[in-house]
């Protein structure tokens, strides 16, 4: 669902940021350092998280097939990005 790229010149660590779509459904990153010009994908579903892709393990689905909107904030609650998508 959420697609999140490092744009800046040093890893961050995105343990404690929060990924919330309008129905408030809520995705709190584990542990995972993203490394600068890497980008994350964060999936509802089962799978195997690495590198570049996380899974919550939720048997239903989360974001909207039609279309979201992901607000990503930081460990202290400040609004970082927003991600829109059909």
């Amino acid at each position: 669902m959420g697609r999140k790229k490092n744009t800046g010149s040093t890893s961050i660590n995105l343990k404690g940021f929060i990924l919330k779509d309008k129905a408030n459904h809520k995705f709190a990153f584990p542990n995972f350092i993203l490394a600068p010009g890497k980008i994350v994908k964060v999936y509802s579903g089962k799978g195997t998280s690495n590198s570049s892709s996380l899974y919550l393990g939720s048997s239903t689905a989360i974001w909207n097939n039609d279309g979201d909107t992901a607000y990503l904030y930081d460990s202290r609650e400040k609004p970082i990005d927003t991600y829109e998508y059909p």
